[in-house]
């Protein structure tokens, strides 16, 4: 048994030993290099009600939970999305806006039922989180 409590050689193990070359260390085969610290270790995502969305470099795609058809592209961002968060909390508009933040620093606000950008907001500091609050506001965290 492996310190880590999984056997080696097992599914859990295999997947994780996999995985290090993209969390960063260097690859044992010459593979890849090594991730830096400040690049981010997931793609950007978040999900409302019915819709999943992922960002891939500076698109946003918005998918059916229940079948992953194809729903809306958002491509106003002009550098890579960072992060997502969608508003699942608020009385205003819960499960229709979302706020995005790419690595120009520019965060994106939009009503992801017709595509509308509501506001846009460019920071001096790279923000790293954002939460809905209840009343539709948002708060911006930075770190």
């Amino acid at each position: 048994m492996s310190v880590s409590g999984v056997r080696p050689g097992s599914r859990s193990s295999r997947r994780s030993a996999g995985s290090s070359r993209r969390l960063g260390g260097a690859s044992a085969d010459g593979g890849a290099p090594a991730a830096h610290a400040d690049e981010p270790q997931f793609q950007p995502c978040a999900a409302t009600a019915s819709l999943l969305l992922y960002a891939v470099d500076n698109l946003i795609i918005c998918l059916h939970h229940d079948t992953l058809a194809l729903d809306r592209r958002f491509d106003r961002h002009r550098d890579p999305v960072v992060w997502l968060a969608a508003d699942n909390v608020s009385e205003r508009s819960a499960g229709r806006s979302v706020v995005s933040y790419d690595s120009g620093q520019t965060a994106l606000v939009w009503d992801l039922l017709t595509g509308d950008e509501l506001a846009r907001f460019v920071s001096y500091e790279q923000i790293r989180v954002a939460a809905w609050l209840r009343n539709g506001n948002i708060a911006f965290g930075a770190y």
